[in-house]
């Protein structure tokens, strides 16, 4: 067997660990180990521009176990990789923290920029869908900082752009006593068609009729619908129902964070920045008006595999 390849991606709110070798023809990719963590780098920071204390010991703990994994499923040091994105491109003290996990873990983290996070997740996404791949396709990914968007027809990519208006950050502009209020719906809706209008000017040439959403809020929606599967496995890649997310989404907004925690099907990490997803979701569809919405599973993490694997 080829020898695995580790891929961290220290994203904003969730560090997640894939642990992968080669499959076969069909199926290119043989996953050995998935693992995610909400270690909240971001908390403090989106407010500060610093990262906190606490957020980099968290961090490091997570990195720690990831590292350990990675070396017990037979990864050599050289073999994993380290991706960081939105948080880690804005905080003034990242240098110090890159320097202290090569220090204490030898993990080389690579901080990306947005447009090169966008590439990745397509590469990720791409190679989850049913070919031949042919409707016009916009690719969504909701980080807890930024959000990607991939405008795509086939295997050309027609824009990709990366926002800043990940869940947490709205989640910081727009939270009232700590909870997502309905009040606040208007204001929080505006901010964002105002800063999503290149986005839809890059539509109208080339009118998308799928949104595809990468991983994270995606999967959690997916969770949500498909609660009561008995094996409740996300595939690669999944058609959602539009509808039965709106009444997903209404549910959600009606519930406070501890209740929204008990939603069947809900991870509890991603109770708090869900409903703001949720609106992203929801304003994206409605401006573009697009009907079917598909979930992949595959995102940046599996996108820097395959180019590590050609």
């Amino acid at each position: 067997m080829p020898q695995p390849t580790a891929i961290i991606d220290l994203g904003t709110n969730t560090f997640q660990l894939l642990v992968a070798t080669r499959g076969n023809i069909s199926e290119p990719i043989q996953i050995i180990c998935q693992l995610q963590r909400p270690v909240q780098l971001g908390l403090g920071a989106m407010e500060t521009g610093i990262l906190q204390n606490d957020a980099m010991e968290r961090a490091l703990i997570a990195l720690t176990e990831f590292k350990d994994v990675a070396v017990s499923r037979g990864c050599e040091n050289n073999r994993i990789h380290a991706i960081g994105t939105s948080i880690l491109r804005r905080a003034s003290n990242t240098q110090q923290f890159v320097d202290e996990v090569n220090d204490r873990l030898g993990i080389k983290i690579q901080v990306i920029s947005g447009i090169e996070e966008a590439d990745l997740i397509y590469h990720g996404i791409y190679h989850s869908l049913p070919q031949p791949w042919n409707p016009i396709s916009l690719v969504m990914d909701i980080g807890g900082g930024s959000v990607e968007f991939i405008l795509f027809e086939g295997r050309k990519i027609r824009f990709k752009i990366s926002l800043e208006l990940g869940g947490l950050r709205l989640l910081s502009l727009f939270q009232q006593d700590g909870q997502f209020h309905l009040s606040k719906l208007g204001e929080m809706q505006a901010y964002i068609l105002a800063h999503m209008k290149p986005l839809f000017m890059a539509c109208e040439e080339h009118k998308p009729s799928v949104l595809i959403g990468a991983a994270g809020a995606f999967e959690t929606i997916w969770d949500l619908a498909n609660a009561d599967m008995p094996t409740h496995v996300i595939p690669p890649a999944s058609k959602l129902v539009v509808t039965q997310f709106y009444q997903q989404k209404k549910a959600v907004e009606e519930t406070d964070f501890v209740g929204r925690q008990t939603i069947k099907g809900m991870k509890a990490f991603r109770a708090g920045i869900l409903p703001y997803a949720n609106v992203l979701i929801a304003t994206v569809l409605k401006e573009l008006a697009i009907e079917n919405m598909w979930v992949s599973s595959y995102s940046l993490k599996e996108g820097y595999w395959f180019l590590q694997n050609k």
